[in-house]
Order: C-alpha cells, then structure tokens, then sequence
C-alpha cells in the first residue's frame, strides 16, 4: 500500500525546487522555430492578435485587485475553439508583462494535449504520469526559453482522465502550485464532452469560455456553462473574430507609420 503522506512529502519538496529555482530548469525544451505561429505572444508580439492577449491579461489583472485570481483554467464549450492557443498566448503575455512573478502554464487535458505540440517541446513525461506515480515534479517542470514561464504538458493518455483528475493526488498537486507559482493557467478540456473541465474547474480561481466566431452556438454555449455548475467563470473569450469586425483596432493599425 502507498504511503500517502510520504508521497505528498515528496511532492511539495520537488515544487518547492521547481518554484524557488525555476532559472535551473531545463531551457533545452523547444526552439523559436518549432512554435506555432498562432503563439503570437512570442512569434508576432507587435499584432494586433497580441495586443488583444495583453488586453485580456490586463483584465484579469484589474480583477485581481478585487478578488484572488491565482489560478485560472481556460475551456471551450466543444473542441476546435482555440481553447489552448488562447491559454499558451495568455500564460505567455503574463510572463512577459510581469517577469518577475512564476508564472505556470500545465496542460490538463489529458485525452487530446496540445501544449507541447503548440510550443514544440517534448511531451514526456507530464502530469499524466504524475498522476500515475511514473514520476515526480522535477521531472516535468521546464522553463520555456529565456522566460520565467514554466511549462507541465499533457503527457500520455490514461486509461480513464477524468478518474485521473478527480484523484487525491490531483488536488493535492493543484494545491502545492498554488503554494509555490504566482500565477497558474490551466489548459482544461472541452466542457461538454467530458466532465473533466467541470471536476477543475471547481478547483479554479477564474475559468475562461473561449467561443469561436462563426463556429460556437449559443445554445452551445448555454450548456456548457450548465455543465460547469457553478464554477467560477469570469466570462467569454471571443477568438477568431475578422478584423473587420473590430473596425477601431483596424483603422489604428492600418494607419500607423
């Protein structure tokens, strides 16, 4: 029989180390040139898609002042909504707007991760396999290149994800980065297929709706905000809008010199 205690011991030691010295971790995972060009917070910092990342990360700031905002999940109503480009953009936007703070962005979705492959670093090991007791935090925390964001990807695929993020272990883990990462984003499922958005996102401080223009259905919507049942949303994130659509950002971007 496991040893709980000793485990969750063992747990905090490690974070303790990935928080306190963060510089120390590994800063070989990925390179420019692998991320993906929708990262427009790192590959495009001057866009106007960027601007509308450090524009939401500036409201959570404000609602910081009001309420503790330490960890926020971010999820979709349905796949294909751009759920985890929003969250790598924002998590990034955060670490660049506030170096000095540890920031953590950890990939939570366990069926269809795609952190790692956003990002173009290694996928393995991630918090599937911390879960599993395969191996421990220092394993899994990397430093995303000359930033003070940290990264935990997806990992494997268990046999049963939502068994895997309603585990003991998974609350005591969101409780130690809580502990010792000043601002933790969370890349959650999709909410209406699985319930695993709704199981964390009762864990969060704030969750974020990403609706995709064109594509996402109010009545859609509607559901999945049912789904989450009362968990803590803040509001929507509107993604793939056409600039046209934002006539005043077009006209001052289309103009400067």
């Amino acid at each position: 029989m496991n040893d709980t205690g000793s485990e969750g011991n063992k747990m905090e030691k490690t974070m303790e180390r990935a928080g306190n010295f963060l510089p120390r971790v590994d800063e070989s995972a990925g390179s420019p040139n692998a991320v993906d060009n929708r990262v427009v917070s790192l590959t495009a910092p001057a866009s106007i898609a960027a601007e509308q990342y450090r524009s939401l990360y500036y409201r959570l700031e404000r609602m910081r002042e009001l309420r503790p905002l330490k960890v926020v999940g971010i999820t979709s109503a349905m796949p294909g909504e751009g759920k985890t480009v929003t969250t790598v953009n924002l998590a990034l936007a955060a670490a660049r707007a506030n170096p000095e703070r540890r920031i953590l962005l950890i990939d939570a979705d366990l069926r269809r991760g795609q952190v790692a492959q956003v990002l173009g670093i290694r996928g393995r090991p991630g918090l599937a396999e911390l879960l599993s007791g395969e191996c421990e935090v220092r394993e899994l925390v990397r430093r995303f290149h000359a930033t003070r964001m940290a990264v935990i990807t997806a990992g494997g695929t268990p046999e049963e994800p939502t068994q895997a993020l309603a585990s003991a272990r998974m609350k005591q883990f969101l409780k130690l980065v809580r502990d010792h990462f000043d601002e933790v984003y969370l890349d959650l499922p999709p909410t209406l297929p699985f319930a695993d958005a709704s199981i964390l996102g009762h864990q969060t401080d704030g969750l974020l709706m990403v609706v995709r223009a064109h594509l996402s259905q109010a009545k859609t919507v509607n559901q999945a905000m049912e789904q989450l049942g009362g968990a803590p949303v803040l509001g929507c994130v509107l993604n793939g809008a056409e600039m046209s659509s934002t006539p005043y950002l077009k006209d001052y971007y289309g103009n400067k010199k």
